[in-house]
């Protein structure tokens, strides 16, 4: 098991889908095994943007399970398996990092803070309406698009 986290390096490359989604979920320290949950990536192509983005610099791995165990007697935190909500959450911000690049992340705290999937397909089809009227036709119809996928 690896864990990665952003690095301070500036973004200042086009990324591919995957790579983006990946690096947006690295925000935090994740291990490899909830990137590929919350992502569903085939474990492939996961190694393969995750070893992009490290060739890249803009993550860094953390920890590895090849590093020697801690000292430390406390035991360590169970680490949750994400939830549909979870990964809901986060497909549904890749989609609108996608079509809206950086401003997207204004709507990531509204998206966090959704406590079921109802509540965010509720929110995420207004934002539908909202996009159409006043960002971008496009990301509206993509979104629209995506989510029928996302919530069935």
């Amino acid at each position: 098991m690896q864990i990665y986290r952003q690095s301070t390096k500036a973004l200042d490359i086009l990324l591919n889908r995957d790579e983006r989604l990946v690096y947006s979920l690295c925000r935090e320290e994740i291990s490899d095994i909830v990137l590929a949950q919350r992502t569903q990536l085939p474990l492939d192509v996961l190694n393969k943007t995750l070893s992009a983005l490290l060739e890249h610099g803009l993550i860094e791995k953390v920890a590895s399970s090849q590093d020697p165990p801690s000292r430390s007697s406390d035991p360590q935190p169970i680490v949750p398996t994400p939830t549909k909500l979870d990964t809901t959450k986060a497909q549904l911000f890749a989609v609108l990092e996608t079509e809206l690049g950086e401003r997207a992340k204004k709507f990531l705290p509204e998206i966090e803070s959704k406590q079921n999937l109802g509540e965010l397909e509720e929110w995420s089809r207004k934002l539908v309406l909202k996009l159409r009227l006043t960002l971008s036709q496009k990301a509206a119809n993509m979104l629209e698009a995506r989510l029928q996928s996302l919530f069935t």
